[in-house]
């Protein structure tokens, strides 16, 4: 990873356990190139819970990215995704 995706890596996983009890368990880019997928998984869930392998998917332009890792903060809009998206989870 280089150090604007480790930064975005670090800022969505410590929002989502703050906010959600959950943690960002892979970003990786897609195959054209252009949108990182992130997933996250509830962070509280022992072996044998029924909910250890929940997690939710979502897409961000790769574009978008660079700029909130150069930033060192995420935008209102991805927040504001990560709140709908993550609650419940």
């Amino acid at each position: 990873m280089n150090p604007e995706e480790s930064q975005l890596f670090q800022l969505l996983d410590e929002y989502s356990r703050a906010h959600y009890k959950c943690f960002l368990a892979e970003m990786f880019l897609d195959r054209g190139e252009t949108e990182y997928v992130l997933c996250f998984r509830p962070a509280n869930e022992g072996p044998d819970s029924a909910d250890r392998y929940s997690c939710r998917y979502l897409r961000v332009k790769l574009t978008d990215a660079r700029d909130m890792g150069q930033r060192n903060a995420l935008t209102a809009a991805i927040t504001d995704r990560l709140d709908r998206e993550l609650l419940g989870l």
